[in-house]
């Protein structure tokens, strides 16, 4: 006889990278301007992407699931998410949460990041697995999917029975991360055994190359080892490897190991603690190479004459808005023009002031303009310009790379202003350029560029790798790079005392 049993399922997302000494507070409005969507919105604008809701939708056919859509949100990496727009999102989750004799509920399945802070909690994601665990109860399955970079904090574990976490950097695998998640929340759900998770750390802040993979490092090893544990040892469910996120104020951010097993706890610490140990040993190796602008720029003139095809890539790590930085550090730009860069692009550089002005002046104009470096002086300082606005839109379109294929991503009021050989994209929301679209949507080829440059640290490498003659990349001192750390210390410290405090 085929039972008839099909496990509810209360499902949601709520991600933010949240970087500790942003001067920018993350509330509603900045999740609207990322993703926002709630009960079935979330499949219509989600199932056919490369977001982890799309992968729910999979796992609900593939287990015969029905889904209690709740909310799924995200925002641009920035400073604390506010407690207003902590609130809504919890009380969405919550109430998808309740539990009585006519609305049961078998599983929980939360998509989330794992380096969340609010203006209240240090470790959001602790707290709301709290909640959620206080309201349905002690015995259901809980199961949570991570950012690589995350900072998996003892409240994660005791609350959440399963943490999944991504195994790509660039993040091209947020539909397989959730699959193997649901297949374990699942198991755990028709066997009625209850799978638990042990975290192991150090008192490192970074480690596993910053979890990239798109070389050989300490973070492919490590994989390699996960895989093979996973593969002979049938106790262990799966093991999750996390960079952290050291930006964050939460004390103790930076690298974990955690295992999620069936049964044999002391099996699962002896793996997490040997896989942290390597993670301890190799912790200070860094795959970049880190240029200063002019270091950057005589290499990329070098590689243009010597060798190859297709655009040189420019990294702008250091104000890399994935990470929380501004986007608007004038510095590379300001390079480029003083050494006379030609055929050449820099995306995006935020500046909301700057992207309505040349709106207004519209398409063609002769436009003067103080651009960038307004957040914080001490970063970067403005730069005036004149040029030509040969590009207008919404800063809305499709992105089709790898890393979020089929999401709309959004600029707001965007601009082109041509200075020199230099096109500078100007937006209005704070967005790491991740896709090739990024360029092509207001009318820039990125094939035909010589020189382009990326706010960026690592995911540009899913779309621009494949086309890039050479990628180069530069500190040019922006909040997020070497160069701005000693600056910051102080000041982390003094945030992170302050929120122990008050938190």
């Amino acid at each position: 006889m085929v039972s008839s049993f099909r496990p509810r399922i209360v499902i949601a997302g709520f991600a933010h990278e949240t970087n500790g000494i942003s001067k920018l507070p993350t509330g509603l409005a900045e999740f609207e301007a990322g993703l926002m969507a709630i009960g079935d919105d979330i499949p219509k604008q989600l199932q056919d992407t490369e977001h982890e809701m799309a992968g729910v939708m999979q796992a609900a056919l593939d287990h015969d699931w029905e889904l209690i859509l709740t909310i799924a949100g995200s925002a641009s990496p920035s400073g604390p998410v506010t407690r207003q727009a902590w609130e809504y999102f919890v009380e969405k989750i919550l109430s998808g949460c309740e539990v009585s004799t006519d609305n049961p509920v078998d599983g929980v399945l939360l998509c989330l990041h794992g380096a969340m802070a609010t203006s209240h909690f240090m470790d959001a994601e602790g707290e709301l697995l709290r909640l959620v665990r206080e309201k349905v109860g002690k015995d259901m399955p809980i199961a949570i999917t991570l950012d690589l970079h995350a900072n998996v904090t003892q409240e994660m574990a005791q609350y959440a029975d399963i943490i999944c976490a991504y195994r790509t950097y660039p993040h091209i695998d947020q539909k397989q991360t959730v699959s193997r998640a649901a297949a374990i929340l699942h198991q755990a759900i028709v066997t009625k055994e209850r799978p638990h998770t042990f975290v192991a750390r150090r008192d490192i802040s970074i480690g596993m190359d910053d979890g990239r993979t798109t070389i050989e490092n300490p973070m492919t090893e490590l994989l390699r080892r996960a895989d093979s544990i996973e593969t002979t040892h049938s106790d262990i469910a799966t093991i999750s490897l996390h960079a952290g996120f050291n930006l964050a104020i939460l004390p103790g951010a930076g690298p974990t190991v955690s295992v999620t097993y069936w049964q044999d706890r002391d099996a699962a610490r002896q793996i997490a603690e040997d896989l942290m140990d390597y993670v301890f040993e190799t912790h200070e190796f860094d795959s970049n190479t880190y240029l200063s602008v002019n270091e950057a720029l005589e290499q990329a003139r070098s590689t243009l004459v010597t060798s190859g095809q297709g655009p040189v890539v420019l990294a702008d790590y250091a104000d890399n808005p994935g990470a929380g930085a501004y986007s608007d550090s004038t510095e590379i730009l300001r390079g480029m023009i003083d050494a006379d860069v030609r055929n050449a692009a820099i995306g995006a550089m935020c500046d909301p002031e700057v992207a309505e002005q040349l709106s207004i002046a519209g398409m063609g104009a002769v436009a003067s303009v103080t651009l960038g470096g307004k957040i914080d002086p001490a970063l970067s300082s403005p730069l005036k310009l004149t040029g030509t606005v040969v590009g207008l839109s919404d800063g809305s379109y499709i992105a089709q790379g790898p890393y979020q294929r089929g999401e709309t991503q959004k600029l707001g009021a965007t601009a082109v202003l041509r200075v020199g050989e230099v096109d500078v994209v100007i937006c209005s929301n704070l967005l790491q350029c991740t896709e090739l679209e990024l360029f092509s949507h207001i009318g820039i080829n990125p094939l035909k560029k010589d020189l382009l440059v990326v706010k960026s640290m690592h995911h540009f490498r899913a779309a621009f790798g494949p086309i890039a003659r050479d990628i180069i990349v530069v500190d040019a001192g922006g909040m997020v790079g070497l160069l701005a750390a000693p600056f910051y210390a102080d000041m982390r410290a003094t945030q992170s005392t302050s929120r122990k405090q008050t938190g």
